[in-house]
């Protein structure tokens, strides 16, 4: 089937289409304190660029939302897909607390820690910050496609490389991915763009890093400034540049095969 796909996408031709063609999968790993107040701002401002022009983007890992669930639960458009907002949290909580593991003892992680992050609240926090402020649609399954425009969650797994295959799988055509000390992973079918912060992740690695959002953090650049640079950016991604991960020939895609993954 993956072979009928790439022969069938190889006689496909570029074309101008609007900013509102474009679906966005919304994605960060190996946080630190610089996604919280940089970063995943950043990517949260381009949310809000993108749906103001008509176009779509999902945010995933739900477990992710622990602690900061009512916040993003109230700018859900109806009363009841809040709740199901909620739900989804909760039900993953209680997944994991079922299974004996204590999310205190691993959440944030040990990656998480050194990079200055002290409880799940406030690595929620920062992590919804990447949705931006635009009202939430929907609340979709993993590797559900959106019916419609705008800002949708996906009740997904944690692990950021399952995470970023659902948004693929729904339809995602682009991935943000913003990260604190870096992170490796890129999807093998959608051009993934790694943000960071972090002034010294930036200056590390170079050809890792595609946009680099440390002048926001240092105070040499607007939180909207950056926003809208990397909302340039992610149009010429969409018209042909490529990302690091592009260049270096990175990328994979994953699927749990035994049962749902946290």
């Amino acid at each position: 089937a993956a072979g009928e796909l790439a022969h069938a996408a190889s006689r496909l031709k570029r074309s101008p289409q609007p900013a509102s063609a474009l679906l966005c999968g919304i994605e960060c790993g190996h946080s630190d304190a610089t996604s919280g107040i940089v970063s995943n701002p950043c990517a949260g401002h381009f949310v809000d660029l993108l749906l103001d022009r008509g176009g779509s983007a999902i945010v995933g890992e739900a477990i992710e939302w622990l602690g900061a669930e009512d916040i993003i639960a109230r700018r859900a458009v109806t009363r009841g897909l809040a709740r199901a907002i909620e739900t989804a949290v909760l039900d993953r909580e209680r997944t994991i607390a079922a299974a004996g593991v204590d999310l205190t003892g691993n959440n944030p992680g040990a990656e998480n820690i050194r990079g200055g992050l002290t409880t799940i609240e406030e690595k929620s926090l920062g992590a919804i910050a990447k949705t931006g402020s635009r009202p939430v649609r929907g609340l979709l399954a993993h590797a559900e496609a959106p019916t419609s425009p705008g800002l949708f969650l996906m009740d997904g797994p944690s692990y950021s490389p399952e995470s970023i295959t659902g948004f693929v799988a729904a339809g995602a055509q682009i991935i943000l991915f913003t990260t604190g000390p870096g992170n490796s992973y890129c999807s093998a079918v959608a051009p993934t763009v790694k943000i960071s912060g972090h002034p010294e992740t930036a200056r590390r690695l170079p050809d890792q890093i595609d946009f680099d959002a440390s002048s926001v953090f240092d105070g040499r650049e607007s939180l909207e400034a950056a926003g809208q640079r990397l909302f340039d950016l992610t149009l010429a991604v969409a018209s042909g540049a490529s990302t690091w991960g592009e260049v270096h020939r990175e990328g994979s895609e994953v699927f749990t095969r035994a049962h749902a993954s946290m």
